[in-house]
């Protein structure tokens, strides 16, 4: 697996939020997306996960630019996982039923998979029959990476998922994260201004300022 940035532009009007932005991410690595609020990183993310277009330059994954690719073809290889996860998850659905939707939309067949998922994510069992709102943000943010790691994608990116929680929670979910990078050799883009994370958890560290890449270095 490969992720190539090159020379990435985007522009919001005349207003240029990303400029020439070129980085590589190979198999398994994970990468802490780092910078002051408005200096492009979600911008970034969501270019990258096809969910804002970009005005010029290219995302190459595995030789292929993304916007080639079919939408269930890339979904089924990388996805995003949002800060708001209360806003992200259907309300009026249980747990169970919003992770029988992910089988269904990507044609898993083992419902099995269930009881594993939630182990990994260190989520009880019981929660398959409870609704969003029932959870703790912990529980949520923890279900969101549940939800995206039961398709194994190739590239998991994640928009500032402990921002809002306190330091156990923090580092529960990032357990949780370094176990899937471990058994699936996921590679992760994980958008976070917290510099203890970014120190401890991940191989490179990638700073932007202005919209600028401005620092890209092992951690």
């Amino acid at each position: 697996m490969s992720l190539e940035i090159i020379n990435l532009k985007k522009s919001y009007g005349k207003t240029e939020v990303l400029k020439d932005i070129s980085f590589y991410l190979k198999s398994g690595e994970s990468v802490a997306l780092m910078g002051a609020s408005g200096s492009g990183k979600s911008t970034l993310a969501k270019c990258i996960a096809r969910l804002e277009s970009i005005n010029r330059g290219s995302i190459i994954y595995n030789r292929k630019d993304i916007l080639n690719l079919k939408n269930a073809e890339f979904r089924q290889n990388i996805q995003y996982v949002f800060q708001d996860q209360l806003t992200a998850l259907n309300p009026s659905k249980r747990v169970k039923d919003l992770l029988i939707s992910v089988l269904k939309r990507f044609k898993i067949d083992k419902k099995d998979e269930f009881e594993h998922i939630l182990s990994d994510a260190k989520l009880p069992y019981s929660i398959l029959d409870r609704f969003p709102k029932e959870l703790s943000g912990g529980e949520r943010q923890r279900l969101g990476i549940a939800r995206a790691m039961l398709i194994k994608p190739k590239i998991l990116i994640l928009d500032e998922v402990t921002s809002a929680l306190d330091k156990r929670l923090k580092s529960e979910i990032m357990h949780t994260l370094m176990h899937y990078k471990t058994l699936h050799k996921t590679a992760m883009i994980f958008i976070t201004h917290d510099k203890f994370i970014a120190k401890e958890y991940f191989d490179r560290i990638l700073m932007l300022e202005c919209g600028r890449l401005i620092f890209d270095k092992t951690s």
